[in-house]
């Protein structure tokens, strides 16, 4: 019986997708004059191909008593938080999205990668959209959040191609 449990282990570690992450299973700490930021990833394991990791966010922002927010993406500044994480995927011989977070202008953006394709992510015609959120302090509510300031397709390059030089915000 140990040995069948130890089998159905290793299949279910070998089943993990191999990709390049941006971010390695854990917590990433990134921090700016504004506060910091953690970026926290780990898999979602079903136990076959469908596997995937997710990537989630908490914010303090600098001050005596800040407290650290969950932060959500945001189509649009006055959209109800309901994302919470970003999806990563991929297939078994690159990624199919990814995020990165950079320091630009005094400003934290996150920048997400998605490979985009007809029928399958081999098309000749798949091609890469990224969408860059830009963190900001809604104050009504006092909530921090990543609001989306922009989506482009950046034409025929991988995810990880992409997000090593992503255009500036």
């Amino acid at each position: 019986m140990k040995t069948l449990s130890y089998l159905l282990l290793a299949a279910a570690i070998a089943a993990a997708p191999a990709q390049a992450q941006q971010y390695k299973p854990g917590t990433a700490t990134i921090a700016s004059a504004q506060g910091t930021l953690q970026v926290n990833s780990g898999l979602v394991n079903h136990f076959n191909a469908h596997s995937f990791y997710v990537y989630s966010f908490q914010w303090q922002p600098q001050g005596k008593d800040a407290v650290w927010n969950q932060v959500p993406l945001l189509a649009k500044p006055d959209a109800v938080p309901s994302e919470f994480v970003f999806k990563t995927t991929a297939t078994a011989d690159f990624p199919l999205s990814d995020a990165r977070v950079v320091q630009a202008g005094g400003k934290t953006w996150l920048t997400t990668a998605q490979l985009t394709y007809e029928d399958t992510p081999y098309d000749d015609n798949a091609s890469v959209e990224l969408k860059r959120y830009e963190l900001v302090r809604q104050p009504d509510e006092d909530r921090w959040v990543f609001v989306l300031r922009s989506t482009r397709n950046v034409g025929k390059k991988t995810v990880t191609q992409a997000l090593a030089a992503p255009p500036s915000p």
